[in-house]
């Protein structure tokens, strides 16, 4: 059996991860693979509530999981969304989320925005980095506390191109 851990988040994600556990337990039921599915409180309410983010003991137990499924997060009632980020990110580098894939398929054609195209002709995978670029500044280390910490030094990751070898200079013409 796949067990799923569920945190509904904050404000619409409460409704999409609640619509998101009945679409899923559908296809279960359909493809014959049993999930268990189990919710935790995390999110502003429990913020607001107990001063916790993500404390050690949910992280422990949301590790056991075959999958997280993670609904939208933030709030106005906490202006700096630090429970979002406590738990957003906490989760990509604690359990070394490093790629976010986002398959892409088009069931049907009438579903496609792209005039004349088919369902062969939509099939693609995105795949997106979940814990460098833009994350990696947070903090001020990338994957700190993990054997290979590194801190960004604003210096790119792979040096640039040597400069060309001189060459003839380029033609001109007279008067311009």
């Amino acid at each position: 059996m796949t067990r799923i851990a569920v945190i509904p988040g904050d404000g619409i994600g409460v409704e999409v991860t609640h619509e998101a556990v009945l679409t899923l337990k559908e296809a279960a039921r359909l493809g014959g693979r049993p999930l268990e599915f189990e919710e935790f409180p995390y999110g502003a309410e429990h913020f607001l509530r107990t001063g916790e983010t993500l404390p050690q003991t949910g992280f422990d137990r949301l590790s056991t999981f075959d999958a997280i499924l993670l609904g939208a997060l933030g709030d106005p009632r906490v202006p700096d969304n630090r429970h979002a980020a406590d738990i957003l990110l906490g989760l990509r580098f604690r359990l070394d989320l490093y790629v976010n894939h986002r398959p892409v398929r088009l069931l049907d054609e009438r579903l496609c925005p792209l005039k004349g195209r088919t369902v062969k002709d939509v099939d693609f995978v995105i795949f997106r980095e979940n814990t460098e670029g833009l994350y990696a500044g947070v903090g001020g280390f990338f994957k700190k506390g993990t054997p290979g910490p590194a801190a960004p030094t604003g210096q790119p990751a792979v040096p640039p191109p040597a400069p060309a070898a001189p060459g003839p200079a380029p033609a001109t013409t007279p008067g311009r």
